[in-house]
């Protein structure tokens, strides 16, 4: 797919990538960045299912060392009890899993969760009807006018 987004389209950005991941000066970031990839796959694959949207591994050494971000207190200690099943599982895989050590990274995901509740905050009445008004005095059809509708659209009063 031949996509254009900010003047670089998606296959020139792949091979800017490729082509900057085989100089000797990205090369060694290029192979971290794959294997804490790797890394990943396999941390969702083990992981139980609640925790695939509230995780990420963030760095993995190579004497063992595993540090798993999550998004907040509560799941860091109910992962932190699957912990010896997921080191062993990892080196299952063929990745060395010595010790896991869990740091908390709010907002860790920028989707929402299954459990995270939106909060839908409304215009005052007085705001509905400048923009509204506002609204009517632009060209019909015009960018800001069609924004505008969608906002008052979207601001229903319960």
């Amino acid at each position: 797919m031949y996509t254009k987004q900010n003047g670089m389209s998606i296959l020139n950005l792949s091979n800017y990538l490729t082509v900057l991941s085989n100089t000797p000066d990205y090369g060694q970031l290029f192979i971290k960045a794959r294997h804490l990839a790797e890394v990943q796959k396999h941390l969702l694959d083990i992981i139980p299912s609640q925790f695939k949207n509230r995780c990420t591994a963030g760095q993995h050494t190579a004497d063992g060392l595993l540090v798993i971000y999550v998004d907040n207190g509560a799941s860091a200690t109910r992962l932190r009890n699957f912990a010896p099943s997921i080191q062993q599982k990892m080196n299952k895989t063929g990745i060395k899993v010595e010790d896991i050590r869990f740091r908390i990274q709010p907002q860790l995901h920028s989707q929402e969760s299954e459990d995270t509740h939106e909060i839908k905050r409304l215009l005052s009445q007085t705001a509905v009807e400048h923009l509204d008004r506002l609204s009517c005095s632009l060209p019909a059809e015009s960018p800001l006018q069609s924004s505008l509708k969608a906002l008052l659209a979207n601001n229903h009063h319960e």
